[in-house]
C-alpha cells in the first residue's frame, strides 16, 4: 500500500534543530525555532507555570477527557485576556484548540464549509505553517506585499494595493502582533485603515495572535484586534499561549469567531468542534489548565504578567545592543531596521545560500529566509554573530 508514496518536503525549523544539536562548536549560535531562552541557552520555564503545574498536582487533578469544544471555562478565560477585557461589537464564541496551528485549522476548514472558493491572503512572507496549513484545508491562497526587500521595511503601499482590491470571497490572514518572521510592526493607522477595507470591501479578516505581550504589553497589543473587531461584523481568530506562557510544547490554543448574531456565532462554534473532533478528537488538556489556573489567581497572573514583561525588557535590550553592534562593526547604520520591529523575530537582507554559509562556516543557525529569534541570542555573542553575518552579507548602500 505504501510503496509508492512520495517522499514529503521536510520541515525546514525541525530539520535544522536536529542539525543545530549535532554541531557542538563552541562559538554556536542557534536562531532557529521561536522559544525564550536565557544567557546560559536553557530554555526558560517561568515561575508561574511551575507553579500552577504544582497546585494542580496537589489537587489531584485528573486526566479525563475534556468535550469536543475544549474546556469552556478556559476559552471565555482566555477570550477575555486576547481582548484586553473589552467588549467587542457582535457575538464571540469559540474552542480550545490544540495550539494556534489547530485553532488556525479548525478555522479554515469552517472556512472551506461556508464558501468553498474562498481565497486565503498571507503576508510576503509569513509564518512558516500558513500556507501548508492552508492547503491541507484545500483551499486557494496569495501573497500581498508585506516587506521592502531592500531596506527591510514594511511595504506599505504593496500591502494596501493589494487589500483594497479585494472582496467576499477573500481572507485576509493577518498576525496579531509581532508579524513572524519579519517582526515588522502594523501600527493603529494601518489597522483602521485594513478594518475600514474589509468593511467596505466584505474581505473577512482571520487574525492569528501568537505572540501577546511580546510588542507593548498584553493590552496594548490587542490594539488591532479590538480596532476591527469593533468595525466590521465578522472575524475569525486563532490564538496561541505557546510563546506568552512559555507552553510550547503542550499545545495550548483556541479558535474563535465574531457574529452578528448569537445564533451565529453559536452554530460557528458547533461546527468548530465537529470539525477538529475528526483531527484529534479532543483537544490536550494539561496546558489549558495550566493557563486558566494562573489567569483565575492573582498571585499567579500578577507572576505571569512581571515576567512576561521581563521577557519584552529582555529583549527590546537585545535588539538595541544588536544594533549597536551593527552600527560599530559595519560603520553605517542600515541595520536600525531591527529597532523599529517587535517581537521574537526579525530578518537578515540574506540569501538562502548566504544563511547555509553562516551555518557551515560560522555555527549560526538562522532560517533560509533570514529569519533570526532575537529572543535565543545569548549577550556574550552578540559581536561574533554581527562580524559574521556581515562577513557574509557585507549589504551594500
Amino acid at each position: 500500500m505504501f510503496a509508492n508514496i512520495p517522499l514529503p518536503a521536510t520541515d525546514e525549523i525541525i530539520d535544522l534543530m536536529a542539525r543545530s544539536s549535532k554541531d557542538e562548536r563552541p562559538f554556536k549560535v542557534d536562531l532557529t525555532v521561536g522559544i525564550y531562552k536565557d544567557s546560559h541557552d536553557k530554555v526558560v520555564l517561568m515561575q508561574a507555570v511551575k507553579q500552577a503545574d504544582q497546585i494542580l498536582a496537589n489537587a489531584g487533578r485528573n486526566k479525563s477527557y475534556v468535550g469536543s469544544k475544549g474546556d469552556l471555562e478556559y476559552v471565555q478565560l482566555l477570550q477575555a485576556m486576547v481582548f484586553a477585557n473589552q467588549t467587542v461589537n457582535g457575538y464571540v464564541n469559540g474552542i480550545q484548540t490544540a495550539g494556534g496551528s489547530g485553532g488556525l485549522r479548525a478555522i479554515l476548514d469552517l472556512i472551506k464549509l461556508a464558501n468553498p472558493e474562498a481565497k486565503i491572503w498571507v503576508s510576503d512572507p509569513t509564518y512558516a505553517n500558513h500556507i501548508p496549513t492552508i492547503i491541507a484545508a484545500g483551499l486557494a491562497y496569495a501573497e500581498y506585499a508585506f516587506i521592502n526587500k531592500k531596506n527591510m521595511m514594511f511595504d506599505e503601499i504593496g500591502m494596501f494595493n493589494t487589500l483594497e482590491k479585494l472582496g467576499e470571497n477573500d481572507v485576509v490572514l493577518l498576525h496579531g502582533s509581532c508579524h513572524n518572521p519579519s517582526g515588522l510592526r502594523l501600527t493603529l493607522p494601518h489597522w483602521q485603515q485594513i478594518a475600514q477595507l474589509s468593511k467596505s470591501t466584505g474581505f473577512l479578516p482571520l487574525i492569528d495572535t501568537a505572540y501577546q505581550g511580546f510588542a507593548d504589553g498584553l493590552n496594548e497589543d490587542a490594539a488591532g484586534l479590538l480596532t476591527i473587531a469593533n468595525t466590521v461584523e465578522r472575524l475569525a481568530l486563532c490564538v496561541s499561549c505557546s510563546k506568552n506562557f512559555g507552553l510550547y510544547s503542550d499545545r495550548v490554543g483556541a479558535a474563535y469567531i465574531l457574529s452578528p448574531t448569537q445564533e451565529e456565532a453559536d452554530k460557528a462554534q458547533a461546527q468548530l468542534a465537529i470539525m477538529s473532533k475528526t483531527t484529534y478528537w479532543v483537544p490536550p488538556s494539561n496546558g489549558a489548565e495550566i493557563v486558566k489556573t494562573i489567569v483565575k489567581t492573582p498571585e499567579l497572573r500578577k507572576l505571569w504578567s512581571d515576567e512576561l514583561a521581563q521577557i519584552n525588557i529582555k529583549i527590546k535590550a537585545i535588539r538595541a545592543k544588536l544594533c549597536a553592534a551593527f552600527r560599530q562593526h559595519s560603520g553605517d547604520n542600515y541595520f536600525d531596521y531591527i529597532l523599529s520591529q517587535e517581537g521574537m523575530f526579525s530578518m537578515l537582507p540574506a540569501t538562502a545560500e548566504q544563511m547555509e554559509i553562516l551555518r557551515e562556516q560560522y555555527a549560526i543557525y538562522g532560517l533560509n529566509n533570514g529569519r533570526i529569534n532575537l529572543a535565543s541570542i545569548p549577550e556574550q555573542h552578540i559581536d561574533y554573530l554581527v562580524t559574521s553575518i556581515l562577513a557574509v552579507t557585507r549589504v551594500e548602500q
